[in-house]
Formats: C-alpha cells, sequence, structure tokens
C-alpha cells in the first residue's frame, strides 16, 4: 500500500519497484535528510511483486499519481509493468525514472520517461559480442523468457549473431512454469551448443545452467540482467550457477567516491551488500531529490532538467557513473562471472 507522508507540504518521490528494493529506500531517505535547506523530499512506495500484471501495474500507477504533491516516480520494476505503467505518468505529466527496465519501446513510452539502463539492442549486441569474441562462440542456443525483457534480449542477441555469421542452432521460450529439462533436453535434438544464452530471470538460468551442463559439460552460459539476482541463484543452484557469465550494470568494487561511499552506507543501514539494480534505483531517486533541490519542486521544471544533464548543464555524478539522457548517453555494461558465489567483474576482450 501507498505510504502515509507526515506532512502535506512535503515534496513526494513515488518508488514503484519490487518489495525486494524497499532498503534502497531506507538509504537514499537518510542521505536526502543529511542536505540542509531546500524543499523537504519524502519518498513513498507502493510494494510491488516483480513481474506483476499490466493491470496490476497500471493500478499502482494510478494510485501513486493521485498523491498530492508527487513531483516525480521512480518505477517499475520490470519492463513489462513499466510499459504498462508509462502512459498513466505521462498523460499526468509526472517524470518517471526507470532504472532497470531495458525494453526498447521505453524509449518511445512518452516524453515524460527515462530509462537509467541501456536498452536490451545495446545489451544483446554486448552479449552477442562477448559471446563470439571472448568465448569463441561457433554455435549458440537461447533460451527466453516470452515477456517484454526476454523477447527483447533475445531478437538483440540474434541480431549480432547473425551479423557476426554464428548460427543459433534452437531457439526456446520458457517461463516459470515450463518443464525446463525437457525443453533442453529438446533443444539437444538441433545441435550441441557451445555457448547458451539465457533471456530469461535467475530462476530459468538456473535450471537451464542445471540441466544443460549435465547434458553438455563445458559448456558457456551467459544470461542477461535479468538473471542477476546473486543470493537467491547462488542459494538456490549451488555450483551449478558457479562460472555464469550473467551482464550488470554496476559492482561494488565500482571506481569513484561516489560508488565507495554508496556501498559503504548501503552495508551499514541495510546489513547486506549492494547489488545492481540497489545502485540503479539509488541513482534515480538521488538524481530527482537533486533535481528537486536544484529547480525546485514542479514536475515540468524537473522533466527539463533531466534533458539538459550532458548539454545545457553537466551529466550528473551517480554510483554507476555519469548520467544524462541525450543522444550520445553511454549507459554502463559490466560482463561478471559466478565465482565462490559472488559475481566477479572479467574482460569483455
Amino acid at each position: 500500500m501507498v505510504g502515509c507522508r507526515s506532512a502535506p507540504e512535503h515534496t513526494v518521490i513515488g518508488y514503484a519497484f519490487s518489495i525486494s528494493g524497499t532498503p534502497t529506500v531506507q538509504v537514499a531517505r537518510e542521505e536526502i535528510a543529511e542536505h540542509a535547506g531546500g524543499p523537504t523530499i519524502e519518498i513513498i512506495y507502493d510494494s510491488v511483486v516483480q513481474g506483476d500484471p499490466a493491470d496490476v501495474e497500471v493500478e499502482r500507477a494510478e494510485r501513486l499519481a493521485a498523491v498530492p504533491d508527487l513531483i516525480a516516480v521512480v518505477g517499475h520494476g520490470g519492463s513489462r509493468g513499466t510499459l504498462a505503467a508509462a502512459p498513466v505518468y505521462n498523460r499526468a505529466q509526472i517524470p518517471q525514472l526507470v532504472p532497470i527496465g531495458t525494453s526498447r519501446f521505453l524509449k518511445h513510452a512518452g516524453p515524460w520517461t527515462f530509462m537509467l539502463a541501456t536498452d536490451d539492442s545495446t545489451e544483446g549486441a554486448f552479449i552477442g559480442e562477448f559471446a563470439v569474441n571472448r568465448l569463441g562462440a561457433r554455435r549458440v542456443s537461447i533460451f527466453f523468457e516470452n515477456d517484454e525483457y526476454g523477447t527483447g534480449l533475445r531478437d538483440g542477441v540474434t541480431a549480432e549473431l547473425h551479423g557476426r555469421g554464428v548460427p543459433v542452432g534452437s531457439m526456446v521460450a520458457v517461463d516459470p512454469a515450463s518443464d525446463v529439462p525437457t525443453l533442453v533436453e529438446g533443444s539437444l535434438l538441433h545441435g550441441i551448443p557451445d555457448v547458451v544464452i539465457s533471456a530469461a530471470r535467475w530462476q530459468a538460468t538456473g535450471r537451464i545452467a542445471q540441466t544443460m551442463r549435465a547434458h553438455v559439460p563445458g559448456v558457456q552460459i551467459i544470461a542477461g540482467d535479468g538473471a542477476f539476482e546473486m543470493r537467491p541463484l547462488v542459494d538456490t543452484f549451488g555450483t551449478d550457477a558457479d562460472s555464469i557469465y550473467i551482464v550488470a550494470f554496476w559492482l561494488p568494487d565500482a571506481p569513484g567516491p561516489e560508488s565507495r561511499a554508496f556501498v559503504a552506507r548501503f552495508e551499514r543501514v541495510t546489513g547486506r551488500e549492494a547489488f545492481s539494480a540497489d545502485a540503479m534505483s539509488h541513482d534515480a531517486l538521488m538524481l530527482l531529490a537533486d533535481a528537486i533541490r536544484t529547480v525546485g519542486p514542479s514536475r515540468s521544471a524537473v522533466r527539463r532538467y533531466l534533458l539538459e544533464l550532458g548539454s545545457e548543464r553537466p551529466a550528473y555524478e551517480g554510483v554507476t557513473g555519469r548520467i544524462s539522457f541525450g543522444p550520445h548517453r553511454q549507459p554502463p555494461l559490466i560482463m561478471t562471472q559466478i565465482r565462490d558465489g559472488k559475481a566477479r567483474r572479467v574482460p569483455t576482450r
């Protein structure tokens, strides 16, 4: 449910993200409270289950849009929910900052919707290039979740592999209820891959790795950012998760004072290590707070501030790097590999 505001004059930022992301709100609230002067900024959140049906996401957006003094929103958690909610925010002229949604269609969701992450075309090209140049892929199988995230990433990977002359032996749709072992066995009838790419979230990715390696020892597996959930992936699949390559937008070892300060604060406040989605969401919340302090509690002024980053005004120095929304922006993409239950940065060339 939407949280209660302590005073009607407060400026409000809405947070519509997975319930697992609420520690990020704790951290952002503490950091915002340390700034003296300017408008009082409060973050409220509407609890989200990742992958909620589109109508639920729309209802959530409508609740947030109706909150008095709401200036901007961070969310929603996934590409499908974000795309479903975007028309609500665009009609109400509320800036919507999307931390980790990657669907290329978000670029066309409306003038009030801003993506922090790279889109699935660019991420797919990154994965395809890594598969060929770093892993020497000669035959690839692709498994994808049949939603906006999975199909978008599948298409980006496929286009890159096609351009490099690498055949895709099989392309298999999965969902949370799929019999993954049977699907994997069926895919092997079309040929034995040396690289498997998972455009799926952590549950399906873990089951794909578990089954594929039982049939094809030594096969290399790459997953998109949707699988970057280290704790449940490693806790559930143990050694079967080891050595999976996974795309991330940020790692705790990132250089720069903003990142180091965030890592220390996050661990102190939450008692756990920060993950990629935590850093992206933190950047979204703190960027909006900076916009409100800089240009005032106005939706249109905040939108102009976001558009001016990197041109009329300097790019925002965030935890995940420099942030702007111009045509030449380069959101971070990092290839990691799970080793001993941790995501380790690996070179891409």
